[in-house]
């Protein structure tokens, strides 16, 4: 098989994880859109949970699934928040996204990723109100 066919047949492939993101919030949303246009090949499934009737998976409620982002390993069932999350995404993200996953999966990185992360979580409400207002 050529390098053009084997390009194309990863285009078709099968969704390796998902994504459990909150699409009410804008900050996430405009986050999120971003890496749904990197996902030229479909390794990701996009769940918006804050709608009316979310698709929680199995022992995962709404509330719990917009407190923190969450990664959903497809093959395993394996669940994963915040900066863990994060990175099993950039992993499944094409380059330079996939390395800067890699890096970040070095668990002192992590930990770092991770406090930022619940900095963030902390001053997401004000960030959403004054830098990503809804038009």
């Amino acid at each position: 098989m050529d390098k053009h066919h084997a390009v194309s047949d990863d285009h078709h492939s099968q969704p390796s994880i998902a994504v459990y993101f909150d699409g009410g919030c804008p900050m996430c949303a405009k986050e999120i859109a971003h890496y749904q246009k990197l996902d030229t090949a479909g390794h990701v499934q996009w769940v918006d949970i804050a709608g009316p009737n979310p698709s929680c998976p199995i022992g995962y409620d709404q509330s719990t699934l917009l407190a923190r982002f969450h990664v959903k390993e497809l093959d395993t069932g394996r669940m994963l928040d915040g900066a863990a999350g994060f990175v099993r995404l950039w992993r499944a993200m094409p380059a330079p996204w996939r390395q800067l996953g890699v890096v970040a999966s070095w668990p002192p990185v992590t930990w770092l990723l991770e406090l930022g992360y619940r900095v963030t979580l902390r001053v997401r409400p004000v960030m959403t109100r004054y830098l990503f207002k809804r038009t």
